[in-house]
């Protein structure tokens, strides 16, 4: 299948599902490491995750994020910010119903009791779950921002909204999105995107930042357009 990009550019979508091809980018490749210019750096601890992860901003719209996990470094991931989504999207779970079972195995002891006096061994088990449910709710508890590849629902990185001060994270995210800007600014427009955008899914693909089912379903997403 082919489809007319312009007056003279005919793209080959059947071409990009061979696996080994070697999509072109020419002036999208990541810069070797010895030609990073160090912007900007933002590390984020949480000690309930037990997770450290620095992100450096790099050569206007690269980003890279490193992550170490209970003193294990994991993958380093590249990202070319030109192929995400200019916005995150904001990720609240307060896992609210898990509290309201709370509030009624707290509340049910006392109206019991306070009816009909019965021995306090009646109360200790229902309080006991209360309780360790109230801990799997609080510890379970999520505030974030995820950033997704263009055009796609596949999230390439997120940023943790309690691990740091919300203005140093809103200040950060806002870095984010201006380096996203300055890439974007130079895409060319409509059907043109695609094969830069996929040979960018591909690479990230390869280096294992997202899965191959992922990849496919960027690739998908492209192609309808």
């Amino acid at each position: 299948m082919t489809v007319a990009s312009g007056q003279t550019d005919v793209i080959d979508l059947d071409s990009w599902g061979v696996p080994n091809l070697d999509l072109q980018r020419q002036g999208y490749d990541v810069p070797p490491r010895s030609d990073w210019r160090i912007e900007s750096r933002f590390r984020q601890t949480s000690v309930r995750n037990k997770t450290s992860t620095l992100f450096r901003q790099f050569n206007r719209h690269y980003l890279s994020v490193q992550t170490h996990r209970r003193k294990k470094e994991l993958p380093e991931k590249v990202i070319d910010l030109t192929f995400v989504e200019p916005q995150p999207r904001e990720i609240r779970e307060y896992h609210v119903k898990l509290w309201l079972v709370v509030a009624c195995l707290l509340a049910l002891p006392a109206a019991i009791y306070s009816l009909a006096p019965v021995s306090l061994l009646w109360l200790v088990p229902p309080i006991g779950i209360a309780m360790v449910l109230a801990v799997v709710a609080f510890r379970g508890r999520q505030h974030r921002f995820d950033f997704v590849a263009l055009n796609s629902d596949v999230v390439l990185f997120s940023v943790d909204a309690t691990a740091s001060g919300e203005n140093r994270v809103a200040a950060f995210i806002e870095a984010v999105s201006a380096s996203i800007g300055i890439g974007q600014r130079h895409l060319p427009e409509g059907k043109e995107r695609i094969p830069l955008a996929v040979s960018e899914m591909r690479r990230l693909s390869m280096e294992g930042v997202i899965t191959k089912e992922q990849y496919e379903e960027v690739k998908r997403n492209w192609f309808a357009l």
